[in-house]
């Protein structure tokens, strides 16, 4: 029992640091189509989001992301409130997420199949951004630039979500990691 705790605790802490690099490699890959610091047209990385709480459940989860986002609020010189509500933020929309696909679908998510992880990164999309300028609002509201903002968000969000959808989808059904996922939850 003791090594699958020590496991999940390196996943979260391996999920917690992929998800700021891949952030930083988004904003190199798409400097010149950005619209704002907080808002890309393709944002890669949306969909690790959604994957930490498919892989390692709701806590630990939602714990990587949070990890992540710090790490991202501690090189950008973010303040306290600031790193909070962003942590917030982009840990509860996968979580919103997939709560509104359960009732949506009248059934939890398959993650091996394609068809839903597509529509729950629809749904994440919009979810992720709502909450994010929902905390912006309340922390930082010299970022919210225009309400053009929202689609932008919500557009980069999606496509992001759905190019990691793909390839979780594949990675799923192609390697042995579903087997590894359901004994875990099993547990």
């Amino acid at each position: 029992m003791q090594k699958i705790k020590l496991e999940v605790l390196l996943l979260t802490l391996f999920a917690g640091l992929l998800y700021p690099a891949a952030h930083f490699f988004n904003d190199w890959l798409f400097k010149l189509i950005e619209f704002t610091r907080h808002v890309n047209w393709i944002y890669l990385p949306a969909f690790l989001r959604l994957a930490n709480v498919l892989v390692l459940g709701s806590i630990y989860g939602s714990l990587a992301t949070g990890i992540g986002v710090c790490v991202i609020c501690c090189i950008y010189d973010n303040a306290a409130n600031v790193t909070i509500l962003n942590a917030f933020a982009s840990a509860a929309g996968p979580l919103i997420s997939l709560y509104v696909f359960t009732i949506f679908k009248h059934r939890p998510i398959e993650i091996a199949q394609l068809r839903d992880l597509i529509w729950v990164a629809a749904i994440y999309a919009v979810i992720n951004a709502l909450t994010h300028h929902i905390a912006w609002a309340i922390v930082e509201p010299d970022e919210l630039l225009s309400t053009t903002q929202i689609p932008i968000m919500v557009a980069g969000d999606f496509a992001g979500a759905c190019l990691g959808a793909l390839l979780f989808a594949a990675l799923i059904n192609h390697t042995g990691l579903l087997k590894v996922i359901k004994k875990r939850a099993g547990e």
